[in-house]
């Protein structure tokens, strides 16, 4: 009996071992899934950051946008910042191909010449805007190195400098030599260039991935937008006589506002938070 005794005693105290530790690994394990409370908070704080953005849906520009950012969050999910950026653009192959077929047809046959919309290309550009940061949360990648982060809305607007060559007016020509067949050829040497400064809209959502509680990495999807003119009806021998502009009145025809140009980039980015 004593033995009995003796080994129910040990059942009981093995049961109530188990049970805590059953209580306590779903603590933990609670713990590990579930964000209680923020580890990473950046209410009252300044941050300074870098990223570069590629284009997403090139047709007939290309842009690199190289930018440097400011910012304060007022709370944990609403923050306000500037953008400040220049972007390196140029035509697509699409583009230089459209503009070598249409200088091979004679000014006789077509006289006037009509532009493409969506050239204009971004160069300097500065955005201010708030972005809103609603949700916060935790991606078990590793069992032990948890991924805290913060999905956010961006929304602002600023000015841009915007430079535009067309593909279908060419102020001069020339000969030029084929370096594949050796010929002399002739092409067009000066494309008709236009220049404005013009508002900026600028959308994004994107992540904010916390390394520590200084450095974040951001991904994002950033569009950017602005007002699309082009010329339209242009006569091709005015052209060459001289290295018009669009708006003197000495190319004929008339500018055309189609609208909006929306470029749409992914956006790679840095951020230091103090």
């Amino acid at each position: 009996m004593k033995i009995l005794r003796n080994v129910s005693c040990l059942l009981l105290a093995l049961s109530a071992s188990a049970a805590w530790a059953q209580e306590a690994g779903g603590e933990e394990l609670v713990e590990k899934v579930v964000v209680r409370n923020r580890l990473f908070n950046v209410e009252g704080r300044f941050e300074i950051g870098a990223n570069v953005g590629l284009s997403m849906l090139s047709r007939l520009v290309d842009h690199y946008n190289f930018n440097v950012s400011a910012g304060y969050n007022f709370l944990d999910s609403l923050a306000l910042e500037l953008r400040v950026g220049y972007a390196y653009s140029s035509h697509t192959g699409l583009a230089t191909d459209i503009a070598d077929k249409f200088f091979r047809l004679t000014k006789t046959s077509v006289p006037t010449a009509t532009d493409l919309s969506d050239l204009w290309e971004m160069k300097f550009n500065a955005v201010v805007g708030l972005r809103w940061q609603p949700i916060y949360g935790k991606l078990g990648l590793m069992a032990e190195l948890p991924v805290h982060f913060q999905f956010y809305l961006w929304v602002g607007g600023g000015v841009a400098m915007l430079d535009r060559q067309s593909v279908v007016v060419c102020n001069r020509e020339g000969p030029v030599v084929n370096e594949s067949t050796g010929r002399t050829e002739t092409k067009c040497l000066d494309y008709l260039k236009d220049s404005k400064v013009g508002p900026l809209v600028s959308l994004a959502l994107g992540f904010r991935f916390f390394i520590t509680n200084n450095h974040v990495i951001r991904l994002e999807i950033r569009d950017w937008s602005w007002l699309d003119t082009y010329l339209e009806g242009a006569d091709r021998v005015n052209a060459l006589t001289g290295s018009f502009s669009p708006g003197d009145g000495n190319l004929g025809g008339r500018q055309v506002s189609p609208g909006i140009t929306n470029l749409v980039q992914f956006d790679l980015g840095y951020t230091f938070i103090f």
